[in-house]
């Protein structure tokens, strides 16, 4: 029995050692717990295990660094998104939802691999990195030893040391070539400054990390605004927002909302196929709709944003923007199409799906690329399209609307839209000749917008936002 007894400490023993741990970390970095909901902020010295399931996420400038019982090293980069998806005895497997990890793997040591929504890298002793962005995109870099990747078709390929490839989502793994970079700053996030600034649309949802971001952006915001105003449901609301240019091709709009018990931000994106002038207007006036026989010279080509109470978020992620003509042959009117476009929505259960994004709800893709969305080309969560129902609670001549899809799995979402005054009186038909004046040009700086998303996966909670047209009207967002 004594026996028994040793044998048995000895086996939990060398289970327990057969885990990963944080050895150390700088800036923000969170941990969230396999099956937990709330991610915690890593203080002090102590380090920190890892269960099979844990996440971890980076804010920017922000990284962490594990270690592994057999000595491998991981270093995960700011604004990066990350799970132990599991490690045993004879084998580690490692998930990147969006961002950067580099691996020093030891020789001779147990299967290793790092798993994208694009593509998986296994390795048994080398140096490399694997880089994924938004949409899923994937990119290895060996750097010592050699790795075989391959994509989620079943493609595969030998990466070998100096060599890079890349994996698009949905596409098959490129042929490795010889990569003239060398390793790259794992101090720095990911890509180019414009990349990085569409992780963060995703990846920044603390209410510390979106007001201390804020507070730096502000200094160098292009329009801004703030203003205390009652919102549709008689409740005092500070509201700031900004607008500012993360990259020579971007421009963010960002709300913020205060109330006595709570905080809600909403952040906006838009990317441009060419640097942007110095008069955003030039832009932005033609962003959607333009005449002329010639395209417009600046089109929007992805769009991003998150609506978000710091727990629950609403996100929608466009790409492929492009300006498309009514007569191919002699245009005079041009008409934005996105050629994909996606909406998604998560509780703290979600948050992690889709890179980051949360659990989609509809999607389309333009898979014949006609320009046009058809029903084959959507996608809805549960299968089918949902049933929707709208009501109008102030009646047919007040501005506001409850709109609220089901979809087939049980999943529902409500969408409530006010249009009201700083006093929180919500805008009705009347008020276009008691209260606006003539010009809607005019009459949208005394109004504002609210919107709130309430949902079965939000566990009770609420999403609410109130913002200016004002300011909306000012970057060229809301035109007349």
């Amino acid at each position: 029995m004594k026996r028994l007894i040793i044998s048995a400490v000895l086996i939990f023993a060398c289970q327990a050692a057969r885990a990963a741990y944080i050895d150390s970390w700088r800036g923000d970095v969170d941990h969230k717990k396999a099956g937990g909901g709330a991610w915690t902020r890593l203080y002090g010295d102590d380090k920190v295990r890892l269960n099979n399931g844990d996440e971890l996420r980076t804010a920017r400038a922000s990284t962490v660094e594990l270690l592994m019982d057999d000595g491998s090293r991981v270093k995960v980069a700011p604004v990066s998104l990350f799970k132990l998806t599991s490690e045993g005895k004879d084998a580690v497997s490692l998930g990147l939802y969006f961002g950067r990890v580099r691996s020093w793997v030891k020789k001779f040591s147990k299967k290793f691999e790092v798993r994208t929504p694009s593509a998986v890298c296994a390795v048994r002793g080398t140096d490399f990195m694997v880089a994924s962005d938004q949409e899923g995109n994937s990119r290895l870099e060996v750097y010592e030893g050699s790795v075989l990747a391959g994509d989620t078709k079943g493609n595969t390929g030998l990466v070998r040391e100096g060599q890079y490839a890349d994996i698009p989502v949905g596409g098959r793994m490129r042929d490795p070539n010889d990569n003239p970079d060398q390793p790259g700053d794992m101090n720095s996030s990911v890509g180019s400054p414009s990349q990085a600034a569409r992780n963060e649309i995703y990846g920044e949802i603390s209410k510390e990390d979106v007001i201390s971001r804020a507070q730096q952006e502000l200094q160098s915001a292009e329009f801004q605004s703030r203003k205390v105003a009652i919102d549709a449901f008689g409740n005092r609301v500070r509201m700031e927002e900004y607008v500012i240019r993360p990259a020579d091709n971007q421009f963010k709009y960002v709300v913020l909302n205060t109330r006595q018990d709570r905080f809600d931000f909403g952040k906006m994106l838009f990317t441009f196929n060419a640097a942007l002038p110095s008069d955003l207007s030039l832009a932005t006036r033609s962003m959607m709709n333009a005449a002329g026989a010639a395209a417009p010279q600046w089109q929007l080509t992805f769009m991003n944003s998150v609506m978000s109470n710091t727990t629950d978020k609403v996100t929608e992620d466009a790409s492929g923007g492009k300006m498309v003509a009514d007569n191919a042959g002699n245009p005079a009117q041009w008409t934005h199409f996105f050629t994909n476009y996606a909406v998604y929505a998560a509780g703290p259960s979600e948050a992690s799906e889709n890179g980051g994004l949360g659990r989609m709800l509809w999607s389309y893709a333009d898979a014949n690329s006609d320009n046009t969305v058809q029903a084959g080309e959507l996608t809805y969560l549960g299968g089918s399209a949902p049933t929707a129902a709208v009501v109008y609670p102030g009646g047919p001549d007040t501005f506001s609307t409850i709109t609220r899809n089901t979809y087939s799995d049980g999943t529902w979402i409500t969408a409530s839209d006010y249009v009201l005054f700083d006093d929180g009186k919500i805008l009705s038909a009347g008020d276009f000749s008691s209260r606006l004046g003539v010009s809607m040009d005019t009459a949208t700086d005394k109004l504002n917008f609210e919107r709130v998303y309430t949902s079965s996966l939000f566990g009770g909670r609420k999403i609410d936002l109130e913002f200016s047209a004002k300011l909306l009207k000012d970057a060229g967002l809301l035109r007349f």
